[in-house]
C-alpha cells in the first residue's frame, strides 16, 4: 500500500511498525513511574502526619487532665477532612479501577466520606471548635 508507513502489527498491547519503533502503548504503567502521583503521595503523607500530631496533642493533653475538647475536634475535623483527601486523591491514582469493587479503594472512599457523618458533620465539629476558641479567648487563655 502506498504512503503507509510499512506493516503494523500488534504485540503485547502496544502498537508499533515494522522498524520497532512504538507510536502508543496502552500498557498500564507502574505508579512509581508517574511524576504526578509523587505529588499526591507526598502530600497525603504530609497531611496524614499533621492529623496524627495534632491527634497526638490533644492525647497528651487529656492524660495530663488537661481539658482538650478544641484540641479533640481540631483533631477529629481534620483527620476527617484529610482521610476523605488522600481517599479522592487515592482514587485518582488509580484512575477507573478506584470505582470496582474489587479495588480496597473503593471501599476506603466510602468509609473515609461516612466518617465525617459518623464523627459529627464538619460544620459541627468546626462550630464546637470555633465557640471553644472564643471562649477561651474571653476567658482570657490563648
Amino acid at each position: 500500500m502506498t504512503g503507509s508507513p510499512g506493516p503494523r502489527f500488534r504485540a503485547a498491547g502496544c502498537t508499533a511498525s515494522a522498524s520497532g519503533r512504538r507510536t502508543r502503548c496502552p500498557r498500564p504503567r507502574s505508579a512509581g513511574r508517574i511524576p504526578r502521583v509523587f505529588g499526591k503521595l507526598a502530600w497525603m503523607a504530609v497531611e496524614t502526619m499533621i492529623a496524627r500530631q495534632l491527634t497526638y496533642f490533644a492525647a497528651r493533653e487529656k492524660d495530663s487532665d488537661r481539658r482538650c475538647d478544641i484540641e479533640a475536634g481540631m483533631a477529629k475535623l481534620l483527620a476527617a477532612r484529610v482521610a476523605w483527601s488522600n481517599a479522592d486523591n487515592a482514587l485518582q491514582v488509580h484512575g477507573g479501577n478506584g470505582y470496582a469493587h474489587e479495588y480496597p479503594i473503593s471501599r476506603v472512599l466510602c468509609d473515609a466520606r461516612i466518617l465525617n457523618i459518623f464523627e459529627g458533620a464538619a460544620e459541627i465539629q468546626a462550630h464546637v471548635v470555633g465557640r471553644g476558641l472564643l471562649s477561651r479567648r474571653m476567658e482570657g487563655r490563648n
